[in-house]
Order: structure tokens, then sequence, then C-alpha cells
């Protein structure tokens, strides 16, 4: 990992990025810390925030796949004393660059799916309006775990 990550998270970061780049391997392009893990805000509550870049898009396999092994990574704020709850955004670069607003991302996972993802309900791709947002956060303040 670059730069200075807490050491409060950098076993549970590198948790998460082995479970992304086993099942992302050779389209992985970018992986970025942002939020209060790096702004110097991180709470006893606090999410880690993640924006995972992918060069193509994920067939069904792999996104199933991919959502169950991040829910090993990750735990409801307060319920575990070594994991944090994770939220991963994952965009494909060609969906975002050249911008469009609004923009489509491939795939989000947070704890508020655990459920629906326990019960084999796994959200689609879709367009999503705060993307802008989630965006610009990360390209002011974030810190690169895989690629640029």
């Amino acid at each position: 990992m670059r730069e200075a990550v807490t050491i409060e998270i950098s076993n549970q970061l590198s948790e998460v990025l082995s479970v992304i780049e086993r099942h992302l391997e050779s389209t992985l392009l970018a992986v970025h810390l942002y939020g209060s893990a790096v702004d110097g805000g991180l709470k006893p509550y606090s999410d880690i925030d993640l924006l995972v870049t992918v060069a193509v898009k994920l067939d069904e396999t792999t996104r199933r796949a991919l959502l169950n092994d991040l829910m090993e990574a990750s735990a409801f704020p307060g319920e575990s004393e070594t994991l944090r709850a994770i939220e991963v955004t994952l965009v494909v670069h060609d969906d975002i660059i050249p911008w469009r607003y609004p923009a489509k991302r491939e795939l989000q996972f947070g704890e508020w799916q655990r459920n629906d993802i326990l019960a084999g309900i796994f959200e689609p791709a879709m367009i999503d309006i705060d993307l802008a947002i989630l965006l610009t956060k990360a390209r002011e303040h974030s810190v690169a775990l895989v690629g640029p």
C-alpha cells in the first residue's frame, strides 16, 4: 500500500485488496482509498471507502462471487472488534472516461446490502447520480492502493 495507511485499518485493507485482486485479476486498473480514512476523520463507526476501476464490465458469476467474498471482509459498524464496514464502488474505465453525467457504476458493496446478498439478490450495474460526488472526492483526496 502506498503512503501511510493507519495501522488500525491496514490489515483489513490488505484482506479487501486480496479479495478484489483475486476476483478481478487482469481487468483491475486501480483501487483508491478515500473518505474519512484519508481525510483524518476516521471515527470508531466510520466505514472504509474504496473506489475500484476496472477495464471491462463484470460477468454475473464474478459479480456474485466478489460481493459474497467482500462480506467476509466487512462487518456492520460496531459488530466486530477487528472489522469495519467497507463500502466499495466499482466503475468501468470507459463508463466514466470521457465523463458523462449521470455516470454508471458497475457495482457497489456496502453493509446495507448484506441481507439482500445473503438472500441471493445482487444489485446490477446502474446509473448513479451520486457517482459525480464520489469521483470528485476521490480525485481531490485519495490514496492509490493499486495502480495510478
